[in-house]
């Protein structure tokens, strides 16, 4: 995505009422910038045009850059390149190409994404990762990529949520807790929670927002290895 920066073009924008306030409260909260969320959003709806032969320009330099070595790290970019490339032409993005030209294009094209049908799911996975988690949630309820100044209560889960204090809170007193709360003793459920280790339990809850290998390694073992294909459930050795 273009970045607006000093001596790009600028427009008069003129907002509803409120709706200032709901892009700055958003953009606040993810640390952006009004503008940058603004611009964000009209991309995403006015994608620029190509020509069809400034494109196959742009294709065969980076082409003649993966010939000096196929380790090159370029050529993911080369082999994106050239699928962006080709729905451009079936979508009409590419501009000045013969119809039946086009029409022969996306019949292949076509039969190649019902082949692909997998590894096109797993590209539309990796188009979400330029929305947030609560655009995403908002595209599950209700189809649009929302964004909201206040933001919406979270979810519950309990099976999540459970495991998470499993994990956070020390076995005893998690025990305590449960036992008061399910004698219906909630002012001593409160005390139990009042007298949590509060210290020991925040550093539980930074050690587990670690990546995993950090966690495995901070506790001197090995990340486990997964080998795909194999049993994920071995036998007992005893066994």
């Amino acid at each position: 995505m273009a970045k607006a920066g000093r001596g790009a073009d600028q427009y008069m924008l003129r907002l509803p009422d409120g709706l200032r306030d709901r892009i700055k409260a958003y953009a606040e909260r993810m640390g952006t910038s009004i503008n940058s969320e603004i611009v964000r959003v009209l991309e995403e709806h006015f994608p620029e045009q190509w020509t069809v032969d400034n494109r196959l320009e742009e294709l065969g330099n980076m082409l003649s850059i993966l010939n000096a070595g196929t380790e090159d790290p370029r050529l993911d970019e080369f082999i994106q390149k050239v699928e962006e490339t080709v729905e451009g032409i079936v979508s009409g993005r590419v501009v000045g190409v013969d119809p039946y030209a086009r029409d022969a294009v996306s019949d292949m094209w076509s039969g190649y994404k019902t082949r692909e049908s997998e590894a096109a799911l797993e590209e539309e996975q990796d188009a979400q990762m330029n929305y947030t988690e609560e655009e995403l949630e908002a595209h599950r309820i209700t189809g649009r990529f929302e964004k909201y100044a206040v933001p919406p209560p979270k979810q519950p889960n309990p099976v999540n949520d459970e495991i998470h204090l499993m994990q956070v809170l020390p076995p005893r007193a998690l025990a305590e807790l449960a036992e008061k709360l399910g004698e219906g003793d909630l002012e001593a459920a409160a005390k139990v929670v009042l007298n949590m280790p509060k210290e020991k339990i925040l550093n539980r809850i930074r050690f587990l927002q670690l990546p995993i290998e950090e966690q495995y390694r901070r506790r001197g073992e090995e990340p486990p290895v997964h080998h795909f294909g194999l049993n994920p459930f071995p036998p007992d050795e005893e066994g």
